[in-house]
């Protein structure tokens, strides 16, 4: 008769790890525990394990780094979310570039995001977060203005905008770090997939050295089972020649060894991650 053990989500952990792990199937796992979002599991979390032995297989040791030493987590302002454990980069997120709208409506988030680092983010998918020259000079004149003292740094999530604004964003990143800001750079996927020349604001990202941290997006909706490696115009291994440690932006912290895995095959060694739900 199979017996029931307790398991502690470890850094790394998927369910398919620890199925293979107890040498039981994932369809047992979620049987054994209905009250869990089998897509979503966090380090800490306790977990149900129907075993017959109750002893986990052997664990092979891994071949490439999980531990990640920065842990990043974009809070919305639309919608309160608890910081995963060990969070330490908190980033302010409205999917917006007009500077007065960014921190109006990131004061209302401002005393939740209790990370050690906290970015506020410019920027976005959509239509409010394009960028034009006119967004990125406002964004300077608010650093040169102190108005983001009360940052550790900004993100600029760079995904629509204008053509012919690699120099406009280099004078911002340059603006940033002068002001002894962090720069963090996010892009949908491999590349901006809005702006029509992101290949050549790419090539200018990776060899811009007042960026601190690029983080390119593994997925679309925020909702993906797994991480999506859709490239298009920009290839995974061109991210080798980045001046600036890659930190892919993940659904969850849980895909990050899956990360890890890929990044490796394509040359890029990852410093961590930030984590989107």
């Amino acid at each position: 008769m199979a017996t029931t053990i307790q398991y502690t989500v470890k850094s790394g952990d998927t369910l398919s790890k620890i199925a293979a792990q107890f040498q039981i199937s994932l369809a047992e796992i979620e049987t054994a525990n209905p009250q869990i979002n089998p897509n979503l599991i966090f380090v800490g979390q306790v977990l149900n394990i129907p075993s017959n032995n109750a002893t986990p297989a052997p664990t092979p040791q891994p071949t490439t780094p999980t531990d990640a030493v920065h842990k990043g987590y974009w809070d919305w302002n639309w919608h309160p979310k608890p910081l995963p454990e060990g969070t330490n980069m908190g980033f302010i997120f409205s999917g917006r570039t007009n500077v007065n709208d960014v921190l109006s409506q990131a004061d209302q988030i401002y005393d939740r995001v209790t990370t050690p680092k906290k970015f506020l983010c410019f920027g976005g998918g959509g239509q409010t977060g394009s960028f034009h020259q006119a967004d990125l000079t406002a964004i300077n004149t608010a650093i040169q203005s102190k108005k983001l003292s009360g940052y550790s740094g900004i993100a600029y999530d760079v995904e629509v905008g204008d053509k012919g604004l690699a120099g406009a964003f280099q004078e911002s990143f340059a603006t940033a770090k002068a002001a002894g800001l962090e720069v963090v750079v996010t892009v949908s996927h491999s590349c901006p997939f809005g702006i029509k020349d992101g290949v050549t604001l790419m090539h200018s990202f990776f060899e811009d050295e007042n960026i601190d941290f690029l983080s390119p997006q593994l997925y679309t909706t925020g909702k993906e089972k797994q991480n999506d490696y859709d490239a298009a115009g920009i290839k995974w291994t061109e991210f080798a020649a980045a001046k600036a440690a890659v930190i892919p932006s993940i659904v969850t912290g849980a895909y990050y060894a899956d990360a890890v895995d890929h990044f490796k095959q394509w040359g890029v060694e990852l410093k961590g991650y930030i984590q989107w739900w």
